[in-house]
């Protein structure tokens, strides 16, 4: 009989312990509020290059010697309107590169022409003018700095630069 006695305490002071000894609401009349937090995303303190494109252009004014010109920025896109000389026919614009460097705030962007022919086509052995343009996106700011380099048939060297 003692055994009763004592398993019931156990049990009532392990069902205190648990909560379960209550059958009312216990948090009545107080407020629970949970607080989100959210962490900022940080922003970058210097431009970060987040897109490059490039499409032919017409020709049509193309000047012997090739150059290009530096718009923008306008809404974070810096354009680049310009002229190469491919030495053939079969000759295309390519965008051989475009990247920024944050050290020097400056973004550089190389052109060059390369041959796109099928190994049995012929091409003309002419000059041919080749117009473009690249536009390059940044997010937060733009750079200090811009230099394009063409590599045609008039060699490799700058041929604009300009500071935003």
């Amino acid at each position: 009989m003692h055994r009763r006695t004592v398993l019931a305490g156990v049990t009532g002071v392990c069902a205190s312990l648990a909560g379960c000894s209550s059958d009312g609401d216990d948090s009545a009349g107080e407020e629970t509020t949970t607080a989100a937090t959210t962490t900022p995303t940080p922003t970058p303190s210097d431009p970060v290059l987040v897109d490059r494109s490039l499409s032919p252009k017409s020709a049509d004014d193309c000047p012997p010697d090739g150059q290009a010109t530096i718009t923008g920025p306008t809404d974070g896109v810096v354009s680049i309107d310009g002229c190469l000389w491919g030495p053939t026919g079969c000759s295309v614009v390519r965008l051989a590169a475009a990247d920024y460097d944050v050290d020097s705030g400056t973004a550089r962007v190389a052109i060059e022409t390369v041959e796109d022919r099928a190994t049995d086509e012929a091409c003309t052995q002419a000059l041919v003018a080749l117009g473009y343009q690249v536009q390059l996106r940044f997010d937060y700011g733009v750079p200090r700095r811009v230099v394009v380099v063409h590599d045609d048939a008039n060699g490799n060297r700058t041929v604009a630069e300009r500071d935003l």
